[in-house]
């Protein structure tokens, strides 16, 4: 059965030391993730980690899922932003950069992937909505990579590199592949794509 949505999607909505507290919860979330798997996580690690009471974390989110479904969307904010990205009009090697960086950003957070391979099929209606934007971040700041391009080539480069990557990236977490081979089918797809 799905949770109900009880806790506010959007935290700008919240007075400012509610949402300082809402950030530190998922701050001590993602800091958990960096150093152990997802499921050896407990929500009392967590509330510990923040400086909170376990029911203040229930304050904020339905469920462990939503929690780190919020701290995945936090965690990714910065992927667009992290490191150089060539300026100018050549769309090819933006979009080359930004892949680079998010199969190295996985490479340094591995439980980040596995994280998002169990929010995928959450149950939770708040985890999903947050995961699915946290989807919608993503193709944006793929598709901001190709301005030059027309919006639905642009759009089906996206969609065709987001899905090699992914499913590479999912045999990465289970052990089937390293991740320089992850690394070679997505700049192999970008060829056969910007050929």
């Amino acid at each position: 059965m799905a949770n109900v949505p009880v806790a506010p999607l959007d935290p700008t909505t919240l007075p400012r030391g509610q949402r300082a507290r809402r950030d530190r919860i998922v701050v001590a979330a993602i800091t958990l993730l960096e150093r152990d798997e997802y499921d050896a996580i407990q929500m009392r690690d967590i509330a510990d980690a923040a400086g909170v009471a376990l029911a203040t974390i229930y304050r904020y989110f339905t469920s462990k899922e939503h929690l780190y479904a919020a701290a995945l969307l936090e965690w990714a904010e910065e992927f667009p932003r992290a490191g150089p990205t060539p300026r100018g009009g050549d769309d090819e090697a933006r979009f080359r950069a930004l892949m680079r960086r998010a199969v190295r950003a996985f490479e340094r957070h591995p439980q980040m992937m596995r994280a998002e391979m169990v929010l995928e099929h959450s149950n939770d209606a708040n985890a999903r909505a947050l995961f699915d934007e946290f989807g919608k971040r993503n193709v944006a700041a793929l598709a901001g990579a190709l301005p030059s391009i027309d919006p639905d080539t642009a759009a089906a480069i996206v969609e065709t590199a987001n899905a090699v990557m992914v499913t590479r990236l999912r045999s990465w977490a289970h052990g089937r592949c390293s991740i320089r081979d992850v690394d070679r089918s997505v700049q192999r797809c970008l060829d056969l794509l910007f050929a």
